[in-house]
């Protein structure tokens, strides 16, 4: 598996995804939250295969924990992302913001039972302007203290980006991206990204599951309309590379210029072991990357998240 050296440690081009260890997430999940032997096992098999890199969150349930309870059994420790929200009121002294950051912040390296992050980033982007200058001053601040090698943002829209590139504190972003979802291509981000050497990680490079569903089962009205015709388009382009739709849609992403990280979750070990595989997938043809490239265009994101924006059942 390709590899690159970020702040002196491995970073595999697969970052092991664990909010599904927290709690149950995705729309393709039907299995629910695996027990704490089956995400040891996940883990263990995932660091053992390759990966260098684990991706979780204060949001993430109980995610944290089930990673610091395997790594007192590992000694092979791996490039660690974890995730910060304030969640504070607008209107929040600067102090409070500080001390809210350094709580999270605290509190991750506590439950992970490591002394310091590879990479912290702020959960949500829009707390880089809500809070104002003291989130970017206290990130730098942890980075001095030796509370983490490398700071960034998860962003949700492009336009957070434009805020992110403005401070050169952040050397990290994690971005949406999937074959459905390409805006951040087709509107220059991920070439200026690459330019000022951010590493990026890209999620949802499955959408939530919503490229595995079956076609002739979806019965939501939004899949229906926004989802489905291109779920087909997608399984013709599929056919005609010869290839699954998981080694499609990850062979997509992997080969997008300026693309450090996948972050890719999984259920099971064997669904690890799949991630892997399908990481050495062929590269798609030149034709079918550029018809796809503006056939997919138009797909319409935001009605799509508003089905796995629900709360599961």
């Amino acid at each position: 598996m390709e590899k690159t050296i970020l702040n002196g440690k491995e970073l595999s081009k697969i970052t092991l995804g664990t909010v599904q260890l927290g709690m149950n997430y995705g729309i393709a999940n039907n299995d629910g939250q695996p027990s704490s032997e089956k995400s040891f096992s996940m883990l263990n098999c995932a660091l053992e295969n390759g990966i260098t890199s684990l991706d979780t969150a204060r949001a993430y349930g109980n995610s944290e924990d089930v990673i610091g309870a395997f790594l007192k059994e590992t000694k092979n420790i791996p490039f660690i992302t974890s995730k910060l929200k304030i969640g504070l009121p607008q209107d929040a002294a600067e102090k409070e913001v500080e001390a809210a950051m350094y709580n999270s912040v605290e509190t991750s390296l506590s439950k992970l039972g490591i002394k310091k992050l590879d990479c912290l980033m702020l959960h949500s982007a829009t707390e880089m302007t809500t809070y104002g200058e003291i989130v970017s001053k206290t990130l730098a601040d942890m980075i001095k203290k030796g509370y983490t090698s490398m700071v960034g943002a998860s962003v949700y829209q492009p336009e957070e980006l434009d805020i992110m590139l403005q401070n050169d504190i952040y050397e990290a972003t994690q971005v949406p991206m999937s074959v459905f979802d390409q805006k951040l291509i087709h509107k220059g981000y991920i070439k200026r990204l690459k330019e000022k050497n951010i590493a990026v990680f890209v999620r949802s490079v499955f959408l939530q599951g919503v490229f595995f569903l079956e076609p002739e089962k979806i019965t939501d009205p939004i899949l229906l309309e926004y989802a489905k015709p291109y779920i087909e388009m997608l399984r013709e382009y599929c056919k005609t590379e010869n290839m699954s739709i998981a080694e499609f849609a990850i062979s997509y992403i992997r080969d997008v210029e300026g693309v450090t990280s996948l972050v890719l979750g999984a259920d099971t070990k064997e669904q690890v072991m799949e991630n892997i595989r399908y990481i050495n997938a062929p590269v798609i043809s030149e034709k079918t990357r550029n018809e796809l490239s503006e056939k997919f265009k138009e797909v319409n994101i935001k009605k799509i998240m508003e089905v796995l924006s629900r709360p599961k059942k």
